[in-house]
């Protein structure tokens, strides 16, 4: 058989085989868990207007009624409706979680930039500033401060944000370290672009399914950090209800009345679930085209 013929035969085989088709379900597969933080998202939004209780509003004629037509899902020792403080606490524990989280990945996202791309004594100096930084517990360092200081929302997210962004910082350097000799990175050199139009227009925004990842790792971290800071009794105060600090009042009444736990610790749970299934997704998703 002649090299020609081979050919023929090669290509012949190869139209023969066909093309990898997904299964029909996998193609049309719905995303539960986007769609749960959709709604979940959504109902934060609309629930204030549709929920006819305030959440600090104290009725002493309705303590601990458990879950009912009037109170979906119960009252606290105060006759406060739990439903709304539940609502009214994830409003404040997913915006300090968000801002924390934002703020975290900007900072590491900044420096892990600068130190994968300059590299040399900036790079050495960036990375034992988040050896130094990773030695210390990050929880340690936030409780230590607000037991000498006062924390409010603000507080909170910025303490959040500059104890967590040493993680980002270091996934980010090393996706720069791996782009930085691309080819466009030196075509825009030579079109004169300086270092930071490089960082800001052509490698962060190549990195961008490295940072959601790390966003959503963030976005968890900050949001257990506030449940846990505000338990402790150190964040967010009573009556202002945040996830954390309803499980404080819930503490004395496990028996008589479980469902002032079992909220909040579930809302807590079910929602680090759903960020991680959609950072776990979006991180496998290179590795399955």
């Amino acid at each position: 058989m002649s090299v020609a013929e081979a050919q023929r035969e090669t290509r012949r085989g190869e139209r023969s085989i066909p093309a990898r088709v997904p299964p029909p379900g996998r193609a049309r597969r719905v995303p539960l868990w986007d769609i749960a933080l959709f709604g979940a998202m959504l109902a934060l939004v609309v629930a204030p207007s549709v929920i006819p209780f305030e959440p600090n509003r104290v009725d002493l004629s309705s303590m601990l009624q458990a879950p009912s037509l009037a109170h979906p899902l119960g009252t606290d020792e105060n006759g406060r409706d739990s439903l709304a403080r539940l609502v009214a606490g994830a409003r404040a524990t997913l915006a300090i979680g968000l801002g924390g989280a934002a703020l975290s990945v900007a900072i590491g996202a900044a420096l892990g930039a600068l130190a994968g791309y300059l590299g040399g004594t900036l790079d050495v100096l960036i990375m034992r500033c988040v050896d130094f930084a990773l030695a210390f517990p990050s929880l340690f360092a936030i409780l230590l401060f607000t037991a000498f200081f006062s924390t409010g929302p603000w507080q909170l997210v910025v303490l959040i944000g500059i104890t967590g962004w040493m993680a980002v910082a270091r996934l980010v350097r090393g996706s720069v370290r791996d782009l930085r000799q691309a080819p466009y990175v030196a075509a825009a050199h030579a079109l004169g672009a300086s270092d930071a139009r490089v960082i800001w227009r052509h490698l962060l925004p190549n990195t961008a399914g490295v940072l959601f990842v790390a966003a959503l790792v963030q976005l968890n971290r900050a949001i257990l950090t506030e449940a846990t800071i505000s338990f402790l009794g150190m964040g967010i105060q009573p009556p202002d209800p945040t996830w954390g600090n309803l499980l404080i009042g819930a503490q004395n009444y496990l028996y008589s009345a479980p469902w002032l736990a079992i909220e909040p610790g579930l809302a807590i749970t079910l929602t680090l679930l759903a960020v991680y299934q959609l950072g776990m997704r979006r991180a496998v998703a290179p590795l399955a085209r």
